[in-house]
């Protein structure tokens, strides 16, 4: 599964806590998975707060726009 949203982002963090209960995963694997999911969300907030600091609003597509309609 490529990840190309929060949602997705979302999901496979989901899974990863499935699988930790289920036995099916490592401690270790779920580290890195969310050891990553934390590099590419401070991304993003590095990003909107430069975008802040402009006096614009990012167009990030892997973060949906809240007044953006629904596809």
């Amino acid at each position: 599964m490529q990840t190309k949203s929060l949602d997705d982002l979302r999901k496979i963090l989901s899974e990863e806590i499935d699988k930790v209960r289920d036995g099916k995963t490592s401690a270790a694997n779920v580290n890195a998975v969310t050891n990553a999911t934390g590099k590419i969300l401070s991304s993003i907030k590095l990003e909107m707060e430069y975008y802040k600091l402009l006096g614009k609003v990012p167009e990030i597509d892997f973060v949906k726009r809240l007044d953006a309609p629904s596809t």
